[in-house]
This record gives structure tokens, C-alpha cells and sequence, in this order.
């Protein structure tokens, strides 16, 4: 490989697993493929290697430092390596219209241009949650920049009076809900076992997508007279899933006799990714009639199955282990809207106590 050549080869034809050039290789697989925006056009490029990218983007010791951090531990999941890698590339396009500079490096970003980046944000709208989230990226860098070079001199440019205050309890961004009735007919909208099987196990696992397509048939077992998934989980965790009778009947039906492969195949036989599974539930969520136009996501199904355990009246303990969420806080994200609109109608109706009789007179 070329210092900013990233090889298509595939793993496959290495001569000598386990070198510095077949760890590269799992990095660029774990990455995988995305369609940039071109910065001034914003027309949709080719596929490619977010290796490749990043490659392009950053000078040599910044990307074999930006490897480093991506292929660690101090970034535990696919889904945030990935979401690094897409943020990464956004600074080098910003340190190259604001800095002047041709590659990203650490430094790269100052805190003169976080100032206009943040400004220029807020002017286009952009939800704070957003541009918290790509600040945090540049901080989450020079953490791991500072205690991989011992350079003591390193420092984060953000700042807390960079970041816009996020409400909590704002809704608008919010990840919508369905509710029994249009879940189930998400489910009715399937034409297939295998179309039937994709909601149904993500909301019965209250499962990430990634988590659901890495699934694989071997990963079914039957343990102490009982069925159960033994489940891959965010950050690498081992979670065994007990599986409901009903449920285990649809997988059976599903894989129609298969004993290996993916757990999730198209009508195709085409094992399934996130990129499948969400166009498969937009679809079902347009045909069902749900959430008024909005895309139906994985997270949307994850989101709903957490909420109606809460209106179930379950502990949220309970509900936070079984999302293996880390934090409660952000178990609290999904159920707190269900909170504040039980309150508020309980409130509302409480005022219309007051005054029921005495608006008679105007209201037949």
C-alpha cells in the first residue's frame, strides 16, 4: 500500500494473516462504505472505503493516529467508528475552507474556526444535538491524541461555551413512537416470513439494527430445554436472549430448514444490512400508514418497545438493562415524553374541572 492508499483487495488474498496490512484491512471492513456529499454541489458521490476517504483527508501521522483511535476500544461500537469516520472527513473539509489547510491534522481546527463553524450552523438551523454531537468528536480526538503521544501540550478547541444548550425535553428531534395498534400494522404490511421477522425481532430485542443483521443461525441455541439468541451487543458485549415460542416459530418459518448464515435474509436470499433493513420498514411503515409520512427506522422500533415497557409500568432499572443502555439518562430519553404528555393531560383535565360548569352557557 501506497502512505495514502488504502488497497481494495479483499482480506481474502493477504499471504500472511495477522500482519500490520491485515489489521488495516479489518478497519477498513469494520468502516465500511458510504456516498459522500460533495461540499459545494451537495450531490451524492460514489461508494467508498471510509478508509480511503480518511486516507485522502489527513496527513500521514494523523491518519495512522486517527486508525489507531478507531480501531481501539476508546471507540467500542461499528455504528460510532463509522459516525467518527463521516465527522472526521467533515473537519478536514472545514479546516480546508476555514484554515487553508490541505490535510487534516490534530490542531488542524482552532478554536477561532469552531467559533465561525458553530455560527454558520445556527444560521443554517441545525439541531444543537448535531452540532454537539460533531464537536464531541474533535474532543473525543485530542483525548485520545494527547494520551497516545504523551504531548501534554495537546488540548481539545472546544470548549463549553462552544456547544449550544440542548434541551432535554425538546421534542422536535425527538425519535417518534408507534404505538400498539400501528405496530401491529407494520407487522400486517409483510408479504413474507422473512419481511415478518425484521420488526418483530428488533422490537421484541428492543435490538440496534447492527446488532440484528451480525445475527447469525448458529447463534440460535437451545439451552437448558429453552430456546434462546445468543446476541452480539453494542461494544462487543455477550447478551443471551431468551426467545418467546411465538417468535422462535417465525424464525423457524423464516429460515425454512437453513442451519448457517445470517439470521435475516431478504426474498432474495441476501443476508440483510442496516441499509436493507431500513429501506425493507420504510417501506412497511408507508404501506402500514404510520408516523404521518416519516421514515420508519430500526431505532423508531427500538424506541417504541422500550415506551410501552414504561407504560407497562416497568421498573426503568428493568428497562435500562434490557436496552444495555450504560447510563440511565439515556434510558430517560425515550420514556420522559410519555412522562411529560401523561402530566400534561392529567393537568389539563384537572383545569377543565374547575371551570366545566360555568362555560355551559357558551358551549352547547
Amino acid at each position: 500500500m501506497t502512505e495514502h492508499t488504502v488497497t481494495a483487495r479483499p482480506r481474502g488474498e493477504l499471504a500472511t494473516p495477522g500482519t500490520a496490512e491485515e489489521a488495516l484491512f479489518w478497519l477498513r471492513d469494520t468502516l465500511g462504505t458510504v456516498a459522500r456529499r460533495d461540499p459545494s454541489t451537495r450531490r451524492l458521490g460514489p461508494r467508498r472505503y471510509r478508509l480511503e476517504l480518511l486516507a485522502e483527508a489527513c496527513t500521514r501521522d494523523t491518519f495512522l493516529l486517527i486508525t489507531s483511535w478507531l480501531g481501539s476500544e476508546a471507540v467500542p461500537a461499528t455504528t460510532s467508528k463509522q459516525a467518527y469516520a463521516d465527522d472526521i472527513c467533515l473537519w478536514a473539509d472545514v479546516a480546508r475552507e476555514l484554515g487553508g489547510h490541505e490535510r487534516f491534522f490534530v490542531g488542524a481546527i482552532t478554536p477561532g474556526i469552531i467559533e465561525t463553524w458553530t455560527k454558520t450552523q445556527k444560521a443554517q438551523g441545525k439541531a444543537p444535538r448535531t452540532i454537539n454531537r460533531r464537536l464531541s468528536v474533535l474532543t473525543a480526538l485530542s483525548q485520545y491524541a494527547r494520551w497516545k503521544t504523551k504531548d501534554e501540550n495537546l488540548f481539545s478547541p472546544v470548549t463549553k461555551h462552544d456547544r449550544p444548550r440542548v434541551d432535554p425535553r425538546d421534542e422536535t428531534t425527538a425519535t417518534p413512537i408507534l404505538e400498539v395498534p400501528e405496530f401491529q400494522a407494520v407487522v400486517n404490511a409483510a408479504a413474507t416470513p422473512r419481511q415478518a421477522l425484521v420488526p418483530v425481532l428488533i422490537y421484541t430485542l428492543a435490538g440496534r439494527v447492527t446488532e440484528c443483521c451480525t445475527a447469525q443461525l448458529h447463534h440460535v441455541k437451545t439451552i437448558g430445554g429453552k430456546r434462546k439468541l445468543d446476541l452480539s451487543r453494542k461494544g462487543g458485549k455477550g447478551r443471551v436472549w431468551p426467545l418467546p415460542d411465538r417468535l422462535y416459530d417465525l424464525i423457524d418459518v423464516a429460515t425454512a430448514g437453513r442451519t448457517e448464515g445470517a439470521l435475516l435474509l431478504d426474498d432474495e436470499d441476501r443476508p440483510m444490512d442496516r441499509h436493507a433493513v431500513d429501506r425493507l420498514l420504510n417501506r412497511l411503515g408507508k404501506e402500514a400508514g404510520v408516523l404521518g409520512g416519516r421514515d420508519l427506522t430500526p431505532h423508531v422500533l427500538r424506541a417504541s418497545k422500550l415506551t410501552h415497557m414504561h407504560d407497562a409500568e416497568t421498573p426503568v432499572e428493568e428497562i435500562q438493562e434490557y436496552a444495555d443502555h450504560a447510563a440511565i439518562e439515556t434510558t430517560l430519553r425515550y420514556i420522559r415524553r410519555r412522562d411529560s404528555s401523561a402530566r400534561k393531560a392529567k393537568h389539563a383535565a384537572a383545569a377543565v374541572a374547575v371551570y366545566d360548569s360555568l362555560v355551559d352557557r357558551f358551549v352547547p
